[in-house]
């Protein structure tokens, strides 16, 4: 009853109107053989950035440049991944952020508040953001708020009932092995299927795309670290936060179209972009964000051919081979008001963006 008192209020009011320091894995991959990273060395919000990603394998990654108060310059590899760049010193860096080998093997460089998703809700979220090679353009600066809300009511909308789209808690996992499948079932991701991948204190996991459709939220354990492993289907958009051992759940508001979740202690609502609560006891607050790799089960197959990834049987009943939003990914429909509109790119291409204190640098991927 507590959880529908709220949800009666939130609708009311709309009808009327990184992180902690990621430990240095255990165990290394095997590089495998393909196309060279590029790297872009950047400057936001007051920090040096490095930006370096493989369209070719659906990857790009975002770090600070700084390490122990020395600037680092990088340069990308060929051929190498997981290893993506080199620094001046000889030492090589993987797509954790971790030094391989080299002088300064087991360092560590600092993630970044980053991610793929479609440019619509980027632009829509920071107004005016400054896009690579192409710089900002003039916007609105200030809207009007929900009482005891925190962002703009014109994004606001309700795009599900309260916790209408279940959250997986607890999911369960296969060792995929490509020789244990029958031929006539077949496994039900493609070698094209996105993916979420999660590595902490020396464990990986992969958190497909086509499960998180479905649930948006994994509430979950990587490494000893309790984690809710987050993807907005409307949006394109993940994020991976620590949880201290709270679970989450899809609040069915969205901002921007972009999922708000709720925490299942306080019921305050967390906006997935930033991991920040905007309503409820907690506002202000930020969760930890950790890092994740996203890419394709193709790519990140090839390196590591025995994953742990979440199994198509869950109990659930969802059809996890299809999308549930029909053809969303492929139309020019965006379902819910967006605060702001930006034209500069199509709505539903597909970039990645960095967030640094309320800022937002765009990439597009045809960059890399």
């Amino acid at each position: 009853m507590k959880y529908l008192s709220l949800w009666v209020v939130l609708v009311t009011l709309i009808c009327v109107g990184c992180s902690a320091d990621v430990p240095v894995p255990e165990t290394t991959i095997p590089a495998s053989p393909g196309p060279k990273t590029k790297v872009i060395e950047d400057w936001l919000a007051g920090k040096h950035i490095v930006v370096a990603g493989s369209k070719a394998r659906n990857v790009v990654v975002a770090f600070e440049r700084e390490l122990n108060g020395v600037l680092l310059d990088f340069q990308g590899v060929d051929r190498s991944f997981p290893v993506i760049m080199t620094d001046a010193s000889g030492t090589s860096w993987d797509v954790w952020g971790r030094a391989v080998n080299g002088p300064l093997a087991g360092s560590q460089l600092r993630p970044l508040n980053a991610g793929m998703g479609y440019w619509f809700v980027f632009s829509a979220s920071y107004p005016g953001l400054e896009l690579h090679e192409a710089g900002g353009i003039d916007a609105p600066l200030a809207w009007d708020t929900l009482p005891g809300w925190s962002i703009p009511e014109a994004g606001v909308a309700q795009g599900a009932d309260f916790n209408e789209i279940e959250a997986l808690d607890n999911p369960q996992f296969i060792q995929y092995h490509p020789f244990e499948i029958s031929p006539d079932d077949g496994f039900y991701l493609t070698d094209e299927d996105l993916v979420v991948v999660v590595r902490i204190n020396g464990e990986t996991k992969v958190y497909p795309h086509a499960i998180l459709n479905w649930h948006e939220i994994i509430n979950d354990e990587v490494g000893g670290i309790p984690v809710s492993v987050t993807y907005s289907p409307l949006t394109g958009t993940a994020k991976v936060w620590e949880r201290d051992s709270i679970l989450y759940g899809v609040s069915g508001l969205i901002y921007n179209n972009n999922m708000l979740a709720f925490d299942r202690f306080t019921e305050s609502f967390w906006w997935q972009l930033e991991g920040r609560c905007i309503f409820g006891g907690l506002q202000g607050e930020s969760l930890a964000l950790r890092h994740y790799l996203e890419t394709t089960w193709g790519t990140w197959t090839r390196v590591d051919p025995s994953p742990v990834v979440v199994s198509d049987l869950q109990g659930s009943g969802y059809a996890y081979r299809d999308f549930p939003y029909g053809d969303y990914q492929t139309n020019d429909h965006i379902t819910y008001p967006l605060l702001f509109e930006d034209h500069r790119l199509p709505s539903k291409e597909r970039v990645f963006a960095v967030v640094a204190d309320g800022r937002c640098k765009v990439y597009p991927l045809n960059v890399f």
